[in-house]
């Protein structure tokens, strides 16, 4: 059979992903900071768009809000003439990995855009720039301990924890909380709040959660291994050493002027204020992009943070102020265009994201609910499946929903992605326990040792065996090891010193 080349039609369908996909994609990842710079970038390059505060000056009664646009099914063409400038996004779209799949259910919702773009309280604070005021050229003192939380911390459990730890520091960075307090807010004991603070006291900078002077500096001075026995007697007295009674001091600790010299020069090394160079305002970085609050019949209500986002609207009447231009050029007639299909975009973009986030959120919270109720002791084993299927989204979707969003409950402020840990499997089949719950059983197991009665990771195994866990000895070994937590021969050398 001869080979010859020849021209041919075909008809085929594939699954592509176009430019307004891949942005409805960055749009659900980002947090309300992020997402409220973006807007800003948007309400500057398209004269199509302006804010509700700006409309709000001008108001007519002709004029239309995104509420109209959702009100009915032209949506994404308000505008007369407009239905060639639909996003170009298929939100119908049957692949799994892409944002267009996720769609589905949401023409079923109850709920409104009305209810998550409802009228702000315009008070005394009403000019107040959210996110512009909270914007600093200083390190973020945040970022930088949500890092060491993540590295320091391998369960969801000590993260809450240490979490909420952080809200308790001062601009100088010491601690001036309780112990007892945060224990009673998560419902948890004061020894695993106390376990979590001493691991946060190693923290970066060196110094921070100390909770008074003394500590402070005893903290940076033993990181450079310059605090003996002299030094511990000098903090003390460092009330004598502020009110220079050098004499005192010397009396007391038994050492001549040099060595009292060369102790003072030391403490003058150390920094007091551990975060003065960083940007204290913890709140200021910690945006909460959703609200979880109690009403009288004691159920939960989730609530979108629309504060911190401006709302949008596209503005119709300069739209046909500038129409009859593109009808005598083609360069305005495209520009137009582009302008008014991006905009409808956008608009749409955000209301799909801030349903989206409602949706995942409410789920978290009725599975997390006994969390709530009863505290930390109480954290389910959950998955982005099991959100995934209560919602009825790809769990691709579920993760860039959660990843760097935090809600504002009354425990605290915690990310969402705090509320995810795996499940462990019991002889009685059950995966009702997490795992999150288990590392906390072996931490209490090892913490009720004695120096004669010190448990091997097998001894372990099999104390959780007799409570109906499944647990390997490799298995504990491995969650020990993430607690950092030492073997037992060297705990047996730690307790018998």
């Amino acid at each position: 059979m001869a080979v010859t080349p020849k021209l041919e039609l075909k008809q085929s369908q594939s699954l592509l992903m176009t430019p307004q996909l891949r942005q409805a994609i960055s749009l659900l990842q980002l947090n309300n900071m992020e997402l409220s710079s973006l807007i800003e970038n948007e309400l500057s390059s398209n004269p199509l768009l302006e804010k509700e505060d700006d409309r709000l000056q001008d108001y007519t009664p002709e004029a239309q809000t995104i509420d109209d646009y959702d009100a009915d099914t032209t949506a994404l063409a308000p505008l007369e003439g407009a239905d060639d400038n639909q996003p170009d996004i298929d939100y119908t779209n049957p692949c799994e990995d892409d944002f267009g799949s996720d769609r589905e259910g949401y023409d079923n919702s109850d709920y409104s855009w009305y209810d998550y773009a409802k009228q702000k309280n315009h008070s005394a604070d009403a000019d107040f720039d959210f996110f512009e005021q909270k914007l600093s050229s200083a390190p973020s003192l945040y970022q930088l301990l949500q890092t060491q939380i993540s590295e320091a911390f391998a369960t969801p459990r000590q993260r809450i924890i240490a979490s909420l730890l952080t809200e308790y520091l001062d601009e100088s960075g010491y601690f001036r909380g309780s112990v007892a307090e945060v224990a009673q807010k998560l419902k948890t004991t004061s020894q695993e709040v106390s376990t979590v603070l001493a691991r946060m006291k190693e923290f970066e900078p060196s110094g921070i959660f100390a909770e008074n002077l003394s500590e402070c500096i005893s903290i940076q001075l033993k990181d450079r291994n310059r605090l003996d026995c002299l030094m511990q007697q000098l903090l003390q007295h460092l009330e004598l050493l502020g009110q220079h009674k050098f004499k005192e001091l010397k009396k007391i600790l038994n050492i001549d002027d040099d060595d009292l010299e060369s102790l003072i020069s030391d403490i003058k090394s150390t920094n007091p204020k551990p975060t003065a160079a960083y940007n204290t305002d913890i709140a200021g970085y910690i945006i909460p992009d959703v609200f979880v609050r109690r009403n009288q019949y004691h159920q939960y209500r989730v609530e979108l943070n629309n504060m911190s986002l401006p709302r949008v609207l596209i503005n119709q009447e300069y739209y046909h102020e500038l129409k009859p231009l593109g009808t005598r050029d083609k360069e305005t007639h495209k520009y137009l265009k582009t302008q008014l299909s991006n905009a409808n975009f956008l608009v749409k973009a955000l209301h799909q994201r801030a349903t989206t986030i409602l949706k995942v959120s409410e789920a978290i919270v009725a599975a997390q609910y006994d969390f709530f109720e009863k505290g930390i002791e109480y954290l389910k084993p959950m998955g982005l499946k099991d959100i995934a299927e209560t919602v009825e989204m790809h769990e691709s979707t579920i993760s860039r929903v959660t990843s760097n969003k935090y809600m504002h409950t009354p425990l605290g402020i915690f990310e969402l992605k705090y509320f995810f840990s795996n499940a462990a499997t019991s002889f009685n089949g059950s995966d009702n326990t997490s795992t999150t719950s288990i590392k906390h059983k072996i931490k209490t197991l090892i913490e009720q040792e004695t120096p004669d009665n010190i448990l091997s990771d097998d001894a372990i195994s099999e104390l959780l065996a007799r409570e109906g866990l499944q647990v390997a000895r490799r298995t504990v070994a491995k969650y020990r090891e993430s607690l950092g937590i030492p073997t037992s021969s060297a705990r047996k050398k730690q307790k018998r010193r």
